[in-house]
């Protein structure tokens, strides 16, 4: 599979994921299968990062493209009073992440890198940084990338279900732990697609995931308000 391919596949997962979250919130299937989508587009960065020739430049892009797509996201998961920073600013935090652990060899900078997105309120936050800053530490150790991608899954989602576990209570609780233990968990599936890519680049798609990315929220933002 080549990192086209890759892409293409995180596009669809994503968007099967948003579909679900903004039309159809009470089948489930459709967020299984969209937990897919994140750890590609994280593996994606750490390949990316390897690849480029300017890494400010790809920086750059990645942030532009979180502010121009903050708006679509906002109005697709009518957000209208909580901040919550869409992917995009994770993706170019992690990049961030890794440039500053070659730079200076500090994992304590890339905590404290992830702290950030924690405290701003990224999606996927804290988790999706360190999933970028492992994934390419153990680019070479497929094994290693995968256990530290599992071992980072289990320690997030525990602490996720125990806020969860001291936060609610009563009938809905049963079902707001769910997420977390049994749902979340499933995005390292992806881990068995990541394994067959075979390091192409394949089909020239530079750009297909920024332009995607707005645009996809745009039209679900539409198509629920036609509803």
């Amino acid at each position: 599979m080549t990192s086209a391919q890759l892409k293409i596949l995180a596009c669809l997962l994503m968007l099967i994921d948003h579909t679900g979250v903004v039309l159809f919130p009470k089948v489930i299937a459709f967020r299984i299968l969209g937990r897919l989508a994140f750890p590609i587009f994280a593996y994606l960065i750490a390949e990316g990062y390897r690849n480029t020739k300017d890494i400010t430049n790809y920086m750059g892009r990645l942030f532009m493209f979180a502010l121009v797509s903050q708006i679509p996201f906002n109005l697709a998961f009518q957000l209208k009073s909580t901040i919550y920073l869409n992917v995009f600013f994770t993706l170019a935090m992690g990049l961030f992440a890794l440039y500053v652990y070659d730079k200076n060899k500090s994992f304590y900078q890339v905590l404290a890198v992830a702290a950030i997105c924690y405290f701003v309120n990224t999606d996927y936050g804290a988790f999706g940084v360190l999933l970028i800053f492992f994934f390419n530490k153990y680019y070479e150790d497929f094994k290693k990338m995968a256990l530290s991608a599992i071992g980072l899954t289990v320690i997030f989602q525990s602490i996720a279900a125990y806020i969860t576990y001291l936060n609610y209570s009563g009938n809905n609780l049963q079902y707001r732990l769910l997420f977390p233990l049994a749902i979340q968990p499933l995005s390292m599936l992806a881990l068995i697609i990541i394994k067959y890519y075979n390091k192409q680049k394949g089909w020239n798609l530079k750009y297909l995931f920024y332009v995607f990315y707005p645009l996809h929220l745009v039209i679900l933002w539409a198509i629920k308000g036609a509803l």
